[in-house]
């Protein structure tokens, strides 16, 4: 798959054209993914490349940096799943104060028919575009006849009778609620970095944890211990009990940690890059009386974690 980090990269286009997908596709839901299987269908149908066309940086962090939304997946981490997905090619589309200020006719012009000489465009029905956001999936339709492109809206995934999306998700995590937001997404929400020395706590309690940088700009659960699936440096995932909090029971201060705790895992993990998969809660945070306690506790989580991995494992036999 090629990855364009810049319009002016992007490569001419092939007689066939492109089928583009166009969006923040921030989680890559199953909404989004039916936006970007539809290019991959069209692609292979007429010969055209396949294109994820994506923004970066999130437009609310231009538009209105205080509320921007933290986000659910990294751009590598976006790429990543836009290949899975069967996408030949990404374009990432700088969004700044200057891109902004396109009218919806010049995003079609220079963007969509100069840059990218797409064929097929593919959006959701709510898309919106141009300054302002005033610009419509409606108004995308007529554009692409002027400038020689077909427009195709896409309806919109429901599930439980509400509309999957990238802020139902966030909600989602930020109550705890990790197995419904892996329903919506797809696959379990993850966390990825390289791992980072600690204090060494884990250790002391028999339970020594890998310690994960907590990236503000990223969206995490809500604090408390989760089953989890980790990888390392893209081996098989291990089974894993994953803390996210303050550590309250040792400190008083409001620094986020993100600790996995790697079952039946031997081996020295700093350095290297480990992805925290997130299957379910277990327990809210809590402070504890004295590091006795905390390690009573630590055991029942992994046996709690254990129980809820193999009823994972039958479900998935089962299904």
């Amino acid at each position: 798959m090629r990855l364009y980090l810049s319009l002016e990269q992007v490569e001419t286009a092939p007689p066939s054209g492109r089928a583009a997908a166009i969006g923040v596709f921030d989680g890559v839901h199953r909404g989004h993914q039916r936006i970007l299987g539809r290019a991959v269908e069209r692609a292979v149908a007429t010969g055209a490349v396949s294109t994820a066309v994506t923004f970066y940086p999130h437009p609310e962090a231009v538009l209105r940096p205080r509320c921007a939304p933290r986000m659910l997946t990294s751009l590598e981490r976006k790429a990543a799943l836009f290949e899975e997905l069967g996408l030949d090619e990404v374009v990432v589309v700088r969004f700044d104060e200057g891109f902004a200020r396109l009218s919806p006719e010049s995003f079609c012009r220079a963007v969509l028919s100069a840059h990218l000489g797409a064929r097929v465009v593919f959006v959701g029905e709510n898309f919106r575009f141009g300054h302002h956001g005033t610009g419509t999936a409606a108004d995308l339709v007529e554009y692409g006849s002027t400038h020689g492109f077909e427009v195709q809206a896409v309806s919109l995934v429901e599930e439980g009778g509400e509309t999957i999306s990238s802020t139902r998700i966030r909600a989602l995590l930020q109550a705890g609620h990790v197995r419904e937001a892996a329903r919506l997404l797809g696959r379990p929400h993850r966390v990825e970095g390289t791992v980072a020395s600690g204090v060494g706590r884990g250790r002391g309690l028999d339970a020594p944890t890998a310690n994960l940088p907590a990236d503000r700009d990223m969206a995490l659960p809500r604090s408390g211990v989760y089953a989890t699936l980790s990888t390392v440096d893209g081996t098989e995932p291990h089974p894993s009990v994953t803390s996210v909090g303050t550590n309250p029971t040792f400190e008083s201060g409001r620094k986020i940690r993100v600790e996995t705790l790697l079952l039946d895992y031997s081996g020295d993990l700093y350095g290297r890059h480990l992805a925290v998969d997130f299957v379910d809660r277990i327990r809210g945070q809590r402070s504890f009386p004295d590091a006795d306690s905390l390690a009573r506790q630590i055991k029942d989580d992994v046996a709690q974690a254990r129980r809820l991995h193999a009823g994972a494992s039958i479900s998935k036999e089962a299904s």
